[in-house]
């Protein structure tokens, strides 16, 4: 069998490539974990992850009350986050700010949901609902669990720099 030398230094040349793409998505990945921690005020660390741990991810960010994984599947610039124990004012922050972010600016005769975020009053009973947005899909979870006054938030698919603004509104003290 000929070997063609120009098909090896191609396969070579992708190889390289392909690397060079994987190490670039997971250093995003990191400098995307230091920049959650920034607003986190400076509290979080950086992980490795193994399979089975969680989402496929290229790292995870732990603070006190907040995980962040950076998903795998983007170039570190996606996560899935997930707020532990958050209070009634925190959820609510969020809430208010991320529904006004992601406003519906289609016609009257769109079937977006007004409001995809549950209300507090719908979160006073132990349970989970689902976080729509107005895309109409499922991106989330919000718990209240069995004998408590805080919430957990889990959003699935959410761009580094949403992260990032909601971890300062759960900061922020108003």
């Amino acid at each position: 069998m000929d070997k063609n030398p120009t098909s090896d230094s191609m396969a070579t040349t992708f190889r390289a490539a392909r690397d060079s793409a994987r190490t670039a998505a997971k250093a995003a990945a990191h400098v995307a974990s230091l920049y959650l921690i920034e607003a986190n005020g400076g509290r979080g660390a950086i992980h490795e992850t193994w399979k089975g741990e969680g989402p496929e991810s290229w790292c995870q960010m732990a603070a006190p009350g907040i995980t962040a994984h950076i998903l795998a599947k983007s170039f570190g610039d996606r996560a899935r986050v997930v707020f532990r124990a958050l209070t009634d004012a925190e959820y609510e922050r969020i809430r208010v700010v991320a529904e006004d972010r992601n406003s519906c600016y289609h016609d009257e005769d769109c079937e977006c949901d007004d409001t995809p975020w549950p209300p507090l009053g719908e979160l006073a009973k132990p349970g989970v609902s689902e976080v729509g947005f107005r895309d109409g899909g499922l991106r989330g979870r919000v718990t209240r669990a069995a004998g408590s006054s805080t919430l957990e938030l889990a959003l699935d698919d959410e761009p580094v720099s949403e992260v990032a603004t909601l971890i300062r509104l759960v900061r922020t003290d108003h």
